[in-house]
């Protein structure tokens, strides 16, 4: 049998070991080293101002970053909570050998996910039209020509609307994850559960869903981060309105959309890169801290069964 000693192995990985710290490490580290200075675009020669950055965004000028964050985490749990009954409902009925034409389904599966994400938005915009979009026209068929759905203008169906988008886009990623674990699912214990009496949602919950959980679970964290990051969908269908007032974020200001909003509208002839670089060491904080209290109640629980 072959033995290699721990050197020869560190040695062997010193190459990536230094790939992964110069391409990935470095710009983090440099980033947390901007949000302690006042670099801007015009200023050359900056200083170190310690935590002046920080404070500046839970300033009082700044109440209404609160109130994005609150909104996004909103658009995170409903997405993710649909994400998540969707996935598993196309997934359960794709994993049913009684369903005709099963290849042509699970190819039409992929065909929002592979979509660009751009020209499926603007589609959507389209749709979301009040005047000429589809859905308000074949509304007004059935509900009459004064009736349709304000998806643009108002801040409710703004929101439903760019959640709609979203599902639309990512529930085949989840529909993939659950299609496999159910698939790597042992019949026998469903068979097992069936003869002791167990009804079909019984053996769901207690056999089948817990086998689901550890490729649930990674899948869940990966599209929470991307959705609280989202900002290409969002802004191409809404730009992050509808705004209701001068003094206060559009309802669908998502975190990303309203930094860009802030710097490259207020600061736009001066743009900020420390302050930039303090929100983005700041929402770090904010996913790295949800990912690890995420991960930590998966492995207490799994710990508990």
């Amino acid at each position: 049998m072959l033995r290699v000693k721990r050197s020869q192995i560190l040695l062997y990985l010193l190459p990536m070991l230094i790939t992964i710290a110069v391409i990935n490490l470095t710009p983090i580290g440099y980033t947390l080293y901007l949000s302690f200075t006042n670099n801007t675009l015009f200023n050359g020669e900056y200083n170190f101002v310690g935590l002046t950055n920080y404070s500046y965004w839970f300033s009082v000028a700044n109440t209404d970053l609160l109130y994005v964050i609150g909104n996004t985490l909103l658009y995170v749990v409903v997405c993710i909570a649909l994400f998540l009954l969707v996935g598993l409902a196309t997934a359960l009925a794709l994993n049913n050998q009684k369903i005709k034409g099963l290849p042509f389904w699970r190819a039409a599966l992929l065909v929002p996910w592979a979509t660009p994400y751009a020209i499926t938005s603007l589609i959507w915009k389209f749709l979301f039209n009040y005047d000429f979009g589809p859905i308000n026209q074949i509304g007004r068929i059935f509900l009459g020509p004064q009736s349709g759905i304000p998806w643009m203008t108002d801040p409710f169906w703004a929101f439903v609307a760019v959640v709609i988008v979203n599902v639309w886009l990512s529930y085949p990623f989840f529909t993939v994850v659950i299609l496999g674990a159910l698939q790597s699912v042992p019949s026998e214990l469903g068979e097992a559960a069936n003869v002791d009496g167990a009804n079909a949602w019984q053996r769901f919950r207690s056999v089948t869903l817990p086998l689901l959980l550890p490729a649930i679970t990674p899948a869940t964290i990966l599209s929470s981060i991307t959705t609280f990051q989202m900002f290409g969908v969002v802004y191409l269908i809404t730009a992050g309105g509808p705004v209701t007032s001068a003094d206060k974020p559009g309802a669908t200001s998502f975190v990303m959309i309203y930094i860009y909003n802030k710097i490259l509208g207020d600061n736009a002839a001066n743009i900020h890169y420390a302050q930039i670089a303090t929100f983005a060491v700041l929402i770090f904080i904010i996913l790295g801290s949800v990912t690890f209290l995420t991960r930590s109640l998966g492995d207490s629980k799994e710990s508990l069964a």
